[in-house]
């Protein structure tokens, strides 16, 4: 991760990473979104506004031109870079804050993120019943995105021509139902594959038995709204739940499994060697512009503005991913503003609950302007 984030956004030339790992006899820890990320992108951001103020240059200006990155991976397009032009378009739309900041030190700062997603393998199983409903089988788990109860169900129920609210999401684990490689942000592109291949079984199905009783072409046939139509001639057709009825009668139980994976992408010469992962398999972006206002005497901080322009490569729901986008926002404040683990003489941590465990709360929500960009690339090459 080290490696990844402290090299993922700028073009450095040659860089050699290094780290020592140090024993310690304090609370076990684990990963917390985007383990180490944070804080790289920090120090290279802040770094990043030292230069550009030694040599008196825009800030914005130095991080279009030198995007992206040092890890060698040549990258379909330029994602960042647009990006950038994006911020930059906000930033003339919403006017400059400082006159909020009255005689409190105002500050302003624009950095850009990248984290990656790894693929593997995914299965998922669809069954369609004689009520025009459909459920969906698969050992994903639910951790708050919204994609096994959101974009699963918009999936699955594009394919079948159903309404999202008649897709039923059943979670099992890889001993009730297909192996999945776990989350970790390719649930949606790997479970959703694995879904529609599932779904294009039942499609198949359903279209059989529909131009039995419709007497005309499988070809000929278009799903929509929980019916099947005649393609030019509405109110032809029949529901999809007489359709299933009658492809049970045929098939007996009208089900579909499918499975996605897709090789990693293998690294080439000059990319970051020794890496847990040879090369990002989808490289995702993000741009962050946030204005402050702090006191110098108490230290208190008050954001007094936050833009986003983030690389979501489609978004199937564009409600669910601004929250998702405001959350990480929270949770970045909680870890920048109020989030705070001290130890006593003895090792014992003082903070015991989160009365003395200081999380944002819902006036420390703040207004996020977000941009979703659906220009970039699929996959790297």
């Amino acid at each position: 991760m080290i490696a990844h984030t402290l090299g993922g956004n700028y073009r450095l030339g040659s860089v050699r990473p290094s780290s020592r790992a140090a024993y310690t006899n304090t609370a076990p820890n684990g990963a917390f979104r985007a383990w180490n990320g944070v804080y790289n992108t920090f120090a290279l951001g802040r770094h990043t506004d030292e230069i550009c103020q030694a040599i008196g240059m825009d800030p914005l200006e130095f991080r279009r031109n030198n995007v992206i990155g040092a890890t060698g991976q040549v990258f379909e397009g330029n994602v960042l870079g647009p990006m950038l032009d994006r911020m930059k378009q906000l930033k003339q739309t919403s006017p400059e804050k400082h006159s909020l900041a009255g005689n409190r030190l105002y500050g302003r700062a624009t950095t850009v993120g990248t984290w990656f997603i790894f693929v593997g393998p995914s299965a998922a199983t669809v069954n369609l019943k004689t009520d025009g409903s459909a459920k969906l089988v698969t050992s994903g788990v639910e951790i708050g995105s919204g994609t096994m109860m959101q974009s699963l169900p918009q999936i699955a129920a594009s394919s079948l021509g159903i309404d999202p609210s008649d897709v039923i999401v059943k979670a099992a684990d890889t001993d009730a139902s297909g192996f999945d490689l776990g989350v970790g942000g390719r649930t949606t592109v790997s479970i959703g594959a694995a879904s529609m291949a599932a779904c294009k079984e039942v499609r198949e199905k359903i279209l059989t038995v529909a131009s039995e009783m419709l007497q005309t072409k499988a070809e000929r046939l278009a799903r929509a709204d929980g019916r099947v139509e005649i393609i030019g001639v509405p109110g032809s057709g029949t529901t999809i739940s007489a359709v299933a009825e009658g492809a049970q009668e045929l098939f007996g139980a009208v089900a579909g499994s499918g499975a996605f994976t897709k090789p990693g992408v293998p690294a080439m010469a000059g990319c970051a060697m020794g890496h847990f992962i040879d090369a990002i398999d989808i490289p995702v972006f993000a741009v962050h512009e946030c204005q402050v206002a702090v006191d110098s005497n108490t230290g208190h901080v008050e954001i007094l503005d936050y833009r986003v322009v983030q690389d979501v490569g489609r978004a199937l729901n564009p409600r669910a991913i601004r929250g998702q986008i405001q959350g990480g926002v929270v949770q970045g404040l909680g870890y920048a503003l109020h989030e705070e683990m001290l130890l006593d003489d003895v090792g014992r941590i003082r903070q015991s609950g989160f009365e003395t465990y200081r999380l944002p709360l819902a006036q420390d929500v703040v207004p996020v302007q977000i941009d979703l960009y659906e220009g970039g690339p699929s996959s790297a090459r």
